[in-house]
């Protein structure tokens, strides 16, 4: 019985880093759209924009600098 219960944990330990590494998500990259100019983001449009650029999500997004604010467009894809 002693070593039905070593070779139980020796395969649980064995195993428990891979159940690990399958858990990890990649990292997202973002970035200012190069395409969409309008100058009040459409969130439809800013998909369509992103998604021709190559990316596979993009949102609008508010942007806060000095008393103003800006909606821009950003796209994203996995790293």
């Amino acid at each position: 019985m002693g070593t039905l219960n070593v070779t139980i944990l020796l395969c649980f330990l064995l195993l428990m880093p891979l159940h690990l590494v399958l858990g990890l998500e990649a990292k997202t990259c973002k970035e200012l759209s190069g395409t969409y100019t309008a100058s009040c983001c459409d969130q439809a449009k800013c998909v369509v924009a992103c998604s021709k650029e190559g990316f596979t999500q993009g949102g609008c997004e508010v942007i806060v600098k000095t008393k103003k604010f800006m909606v821009l467009c950003f796209c994203k894809k996995e790293c």
